[in-house]
């Protein structure tokens, strides 16, 4: 099992801090963690044939080929490798399932919380914004070559500390994509791309790598963003609207059409039209559609998190007749990753936040070992045992079989299809719901992208 860690393709590594191997490699699997450059040197691109661009993923490729060429000398066996990731880390699971360079280095796939679809993992316009981190720097250059030469002069240091000028993008751009500039992008030189066309547009055509699939998030994925400190995203929204809009929509920037959108957007999750504190401890109860968090989850901030990219990518998987199984991630638990960040970013509202539902990223406690300094290690409650006992097996019985069930849990995870939508309710309890994820949420930003996206 290779794992691809998450940061928003800015940051993170596969180290054990955070990535401890200790209670997957119990299952009687190999597991391989990576690191592959982020950032500006993992992500710039000036679309030449010297610097078509996606570094990082390209080194996400040796990784893999280094799995091939080395793993049996570790006991795994290179015909059966799946590669697992959350967030970026999933968005990076799916590029390889899309990109040529990675076809036959892996068998089976686990995307956690995100999708290459979203707008936060595709760099729009690459060459732009690398002459503005030139400039910023000192090279007024239009030439590629001039611009590649002089930045290969710097420090790593300088290029890192440059990458979140505020003229790389618009205040809106900064704030959806969470200041992640720097991302994959289509290469449109070299003779060997990475990613030869929009992920979506390889998705309708087919062709992509046909391996078994779990797909899937958690139910409120946007609690995650109150662990990031010292921003009120009320506060930012309400004073700014138009970020509720996405920016992969073929929309004038300040334009009545924007404005028009944005206040359907937010009476669509909140009848008032506004978002304000008072009403986030009721909007953020699981049986709410109408949610703050549940708003943050969609649109704010790029689409990180996930609706319907990954009804998306799940459909596309689906009509090419791919095994897919797909979840929904509901646990609570006091010892989740976002229990433990929250008193420390917002301390004054943590109590109405913990255990309201599964934040982005809080499955990740429950498959692997922490060990940050800042947020000591709590042992598992007999319930958390249960809960991993359960995940574990159905995570490591997928990769070595591409099926997730085994003999416990008791309940079958069905299969997801066409005819018969159905997802695995990951939570207190397991069980199989019929139909798809957040349905309302869906259909609702279908009608928005068939209008004004240029790529339906």
């Amino acid at each position: 099992m290779v794992w691809i860690h998450g940061g928003g393709f800015v940051s993170g590594s596969g180290s054990c801090e955070l990535y401890g191997p200790d209670f997957l490699i119990e299952k009687d699997i190999v597991l391989v963690t990576i690191n592959y450059r982020c950032g500006v040197l993992g992500f710039l691109s000036l679309e030449s044939d010297k610097l078509p661009g996606n570094l990082g993923l390209k080194d996400q490729v040796l990784a893999l080929q280094w799995v091939q060429d080395n793993i049996h000398s570790f006991g795994g066996d290179p015909k059966n490798v799946t590669i697992f990731g959350e967030s970026a880390g999933a968005a990076s699971v799916q590029y390889h399932l899309l990109s040529p360079l990675s076809r036959g280095l892996f068998h089976k796939a686990i995307l956690q919380s995100g999708t290459a679809l979203a707008q936060c993992a595709l760099q729009d316009k690459p060459r732009e914004k690398a002459f503005l981190l030139a400039r910023a720097l000192g090279c007024f250059s239009q030439d590629p070559d001039t611009v590649l030469e002089f930045l290969m002069t710097l420090p790593a240091s300088d290029l890192m500390n440059v990458q979140k000028h505020e003229s790389f993008c618009s205040k809106k751009e900064k704030i959806q994509n969470l200041s992640c500039v720097f991302a994959p992008c289509i290469e449109i030189a070299g003779d060997t791309p990475f990613l030869p066309d929009y992920p979506r547009k390889i998705l309708e055509r087919g062709k992509f790598s046909k391996v078994p699939i779990i797909i899937g998030l958690t139910d409120k994925e946007g609690l995650f963003l109150y662990s990031i400190p010292h921003i009120k995203w009320e506060e930012m929204i309400n004073s700014n609207p138009t970020v509720v809009v996405p920016g992969n929509l073929d929309i004038a920037a300040g334009s009545e059409e924007e404005d028009k959108l944005s206040k359907e957007i937010l009476h669509f999750y909140s009848s008032r039209g506004t978002l304000t504190w008072d009403i986030t401890p009721d909007c953020i109860d699981v049986s709410c559609t109408d949610a703050f968090s549940e708003a943050i989850d969609k649109i704010f901030l790029g689409d990180i998190l996930i609706t319907i990219e990954l009804e998306s990518s799940r459909q596309y998987f689906l009509d090419n007749e791919v095994p897919v199984y797909t979840y929904l991630f509901s646990y609570t638990s006091p010892r989740s990753l976002s229990s433990s960040l929250l008193p420390q970013t917002v301390p004054d509202k943590a109590a109405q936040l913990i255990c309201t539902g599964a934040s982005h990223a809080d499955e990740l406690g429950f498959l692997f070992k922490s060990n940050m300094s800042h947020i000591p290690f709590t042992p598992p409650t007999a319930e958390d045992e249960a809960l991993m006992t359960n995940l574990l097996q159905a995570w490591t019985t997928f990769a070595k079989t591409g099926n997730p069930n085994s003999e416990e849990p008791e309940i079958i995870w069905q299969e997801d299809s066409v005819q018969n939508p159905c997802y695995m309710d990951i939570g207190h309890d397991w069980k199989m719901v019929n139909g798809s994820l957040f349905p309302k949420r869906v259909e609702f930003w279908k009608k928005i992208y068939k209008k004004y996206s240029y790529l339906y």
